[in-house]
């Protein structure tokens, strides 16, 4: 039987039973030769009731045992989240190491520390510490060459962090810096999708299933944290722009809309947003709330076009550098369908971004739609081809896209998760599905600006209101949500040379 079968087969074991179990999980965890701890295992924990990580469904729990005053804890969950041209974040995680059938895995705060060398000189070892003892290590160590590789060693205590996730990857313990691209930075932005703001329950399925994480009492809304968080990294990272591309709010509720325009509105610089299935218009049977709200047509209102983008409407928005130099342009598309969760762009649209791309035939071009524009996505995400942009649709917009050679990258949200999709015929251009911002691993996408390229990275979410909505996330799909929604290093940080 393989690890994955393993895997499956305990946690539907788990699920099925309600029982706690710990056994020897060498197929499952890290057990490496040079862990400073003794053993990897396994901890599984029944049903939760919501009490301790705001999520009610049985948690798998794999790491490396370790102790310290505190108690026993399980290292696990690292994982490689960024790396740019001389820097690097990586996380993990530790867990208590406690069987109890009454409660789902708690963090066990530790002292964290991170070891990174490039392979080529082992002995110019870099070391990064975490500010205080906590159970979600966030570090970044800088100053690393580009275009090189590096081997990092991750403890809690001195136990090092198992690979717990994306093993095909992590197990190495080993990433790559991007290539450094010529010149100064021209200019930066950031692009956000699936805020989802005034939702209350993240990683439902369909009639609150699977069990749902949720803000615990007295906290703030985990949306409005998560956006507020991204807004933050917008400002730290001096982006000119911050777009969101769809589902800003959870069903585009007259609140919900005010409260995104409230938020969005802090951030020190311009704000587009693309249209996403969730701020779709509503029927005016959906209820009560949505009578106030500008009327779409005989049946439908649409409170978010108000605020924001007038639906199946094409936008373009300059990007300048310091000096007022256009550096790249984005064109945002709305791609949703009324009264459903798949995507079209109307034909009128069509004509409407041809008209846009026939402007300006040799600035870099940034394309933003909510819906994924491959096939590849179409059939590899779990809800199937009806759950993206139609097929008629995909074909027509890559032939145009592939008609010209400043289109660089396609930027979609929509399945939460990372993905660089190989494009069906618009070959010259890199399609992206990034993460969401409210759930697992919770953050958005840098893009960097420079004279012959573009740097692509995954900023995962800092703030310690945020990380610990994040740890509540990563049990939400009964623990799956770190392998369905990260993704492949190479699908958030990449280099696009023009």
């Amino acid at each position: 039987m393989s690890s994955t079968s393993r895997r499956t087969l305990l946690k539907a074991l788990a699920i099925g039973a309600g029982s706690t179990l710990v056994a020897p999980a060498h197929a499952l965890a890290q057990s490496s030769s040079e862990s400073s701890s003794g053993s990897s295992v396994l901890q599984l924990f029944g049903p939760a009731g919501g009490r301790s990580v705001g999520s009610s469904e049985s948690g798998l729990v794999v790491g490396n045992i370790g102790s310290n005053g505190r108690g026993r804890f399980l290292a696990g969950d690292v994982q490689v989240v960024t790396v740019t041209e001389d820097s690097a974040t990586i996380t993990w995680l530790t867990w208590e190491a406690q069987s109890a059938s009454d409660k789902a895995p708690k963090g066990l705060p530790t002292a964290g520390e991170l070891r990174v060398w490039p392979v080529d000189n082992p002995s110019d070892t870099t070391v990064v510490k975490s500010p205080s003892d906590r159970f979600f290590h966030q570090l970044t160590v800088s100053g690393l060459r580009a275009d090189t590789t590096y081997a990092f060693l991750a403890t809690s205590h001195g136990t090092e962090a198992a690979a717990t996730h994306n093993r095909k990857q992590e197990d190495t313990r080993l990433f790559t810096t991007l290539p450094r691209l010529s010149g100064p930075m021209l200019g930066t932005i950031i692009v956000a999708n699936d805020s989802h703001i005034g939702e209350n329950g993240d990683g439902i399925w369909m009639n609150n299933f699977p069990p749902p994480a949720r803000s615990l009492p007295g906290e703030r809304p985990y949306p409005e944290v998560s956006l507020d968080a991204v807004i933050d990294t917008a400002h730290s990272v001096g982006a000119s722009h911050l777009f969101v591309n769809g589902d800003v709010t959870s069903e585009a509720r007259p609140w919900e809309i005010a409260k995104a325009k409230e938020l969005l509105d802090g951030f020190n610089g311009k704000v587009r947003c693309t249209r996403g299935n969730h701020d779709r218009p509503h029927k005016l049977s959906d209820g009560p709330e949505y009578a106030d709200a500008p009327a779409y047509d005989d049946k439908h209102t649409d409170g978010w076009g108000a605020v924001f983008e007038p639906r199946q409407t094409a936008w373009v928005e300059d990007i300048r550098g310091a000096g007022g130099d256009l550096i790249a342009r984005v064109v945002g598309i709305d791609s949703t369908k009324l009264d459903t969760s798949g995507g079209m762009i109307s034909d009128e649209q069509f004509k409407q971004i041809q008209s846009i791309f026939d402007e300006d035939r040799s600035t870099p071009i940034v394309v933003m739609l909510h819906h994924p524009a491959t096939r590849q996505a179409a059939w590899t995400n779990p809800a199937g081809p009806a759950f993206v942009l139609r097929d008629m649709d995909i074909m027509r917009l890559q032939r145009m896209i592939a008609a010209q050679d400043n289109i660089k990258l396609v930027l979609t949200g929509h399945t939460h998760r990372g993905r660089n999709n190989r494009p069906d015929v618009a070959k010259n251009t890199v399609f992206l599905e990034t993460p969401a911002v409210k759930n697992w691993p919770t953050g958005a996408t840098q893009i960097r600006f420079f004279q012959d390229g573009m740097a692509v990275n995954f900023r995962q979410n800092s703030s310690e209101e945020a990380l610990r909505w994040a740890a509540r996330t990563r049990w939400t799909m009964f623990g799956l949500s770190p392998e369905a929604m990260l993704g492949p290093l190479d699908s958030r940080a990449l280099v696009i040379r023009y």
